[in-house]
């Protein structure tokens, strides 16, 4: 691997172990004294800079009391047994239940993240009604088991947001993903008067390509791009496919993920800006509301409070 790039597994593996320790209240220091290694060894693991044999691994999951489940996904993505590369520019592509995990440990480590969203609401500003309508419109049961383990893991995720020193959100949503209704006009009003609220948190910034833009850009599928340390050079993409996800990364697929980062930048000039865009959610969620039959004008709540947005 160059030393100015780092994979998608690395990363993810550094991760994995930095939680763990966390978890079981150590330090770097003691993980790296049972390793026999200097201090910064640990540290540049767990920022995936270097990587670590079996039996360091097994010596570390061991020191961490890691559960047999939290082992296994370790060695598998040290041994790449759940990276298999896909045909697309040999990205790293997750299939079956695992394939989201790695986006819910990038999206808390992030120092800034970039996403496009072409239908939907993007996950971690989605509302619990809203989440419960997309069940819905599945024709899944919105009060079972499978969607109340979804709503935990948004509620969770959406705790990013507003915690200290959180990472920078960069949206470009198409107005479809405004307009689509999920759960009917109330739902729908409710879930733009939440994102009315977030647009004007400091590290949110929403940007909506309207229907009537003038300039048109490739806005068809959904990605996301994380970058860690504000250093572009270790970015990570992340493209959903049907029932697993495209890693890719600036160690395999360089020429990818610059071409994301381009289109980004280019979906970016033909939005709206954000006072803009956020003045289209504001007059979307005042048109659900009235065809819920309910007043509206709930947008001169004081949104820097954040309680209001984790109560949510």
């Amino acid at each position: 691997m160059s030393p100015q790039t780092i994979s998608m597994q690395r990363r993810q593996l550094g991760t994995e172990l930095r939680q763990l320790r966390e978890a079981a209240n150590l330090l770097q220091e003691d993980a790296a004294r049972q390793l026999g290694k200097a201090n910064n060894k640990i540290s540049r693991l767990e920022n995936g800079k270097v990587t670590v044999t079996r039996l360091e691994l097994d010596t570390l999951l061991e020191l961490y009391r890691a559960s047999d489940e939290e082992a296994r996904w370790c060695r598998d993505v040290l041994g790449g047994t759940t990276a298999k590369r896909g045909k697309a520019a040999q990205a790293t592509v997750l299939r079956g239940p695992t394939w989201f995990r790695p986006f819910r440990d990038f999206e808390r480590d992030a120092s800034e993240i970039f996403q496009v969203n072409v239908e939907l609401v993007p996950g971690v500003l989605q509302t619990p009604d809203y989440i419960k309508g997309l069940f819905t419109s599945r024709g899944r049961d919105a009060e079972g088991a499978a969607a109340d383990e979804t709503l935990r893991i948004r509620e969770a995720r959406r705790t990013v947001l507003t915690r200290d020193e959180p990472p920078k959100f960069h949206f470009v949503l198409s107005e479809s993903a405004l307009r689509r209704q999920i759960g009917g006009p109330a739902v729908m009003a409710a879930q733009l008067e939440y994102l009315a609220e977030v647009a004007r948190l400091d590290n949110v910034e929403i940007q909506v390509v309207p229907f009537d833009s003038q300039s048109y850009e490739h806005l068809t599928s959904n990605f996301t791009i994380f970058r860690f340390d504000s250093d572009s050079a270790h970015d990570i993409g992340y493209i959903e496919l049907y029932n697993d996800a495209m890693y890719p990364d600036m160690n395999k697929n360089p020429e990818l993920v610059r071409s994301l980062n381009d289109l980004f930048g280019r979906l970016r000039a033909v939005a709206l800006g954000p006072v803009e865009s956020r003045s289209l959610v504001v007059e979307l969620a005042e048109e659900f509301g009235r065809q819920a039959g309910r007043p509206t004008g709930r947008d001169g709540r004081d949104v820097h409070r954040r309680d209001r947005l984790d109560d949510e």
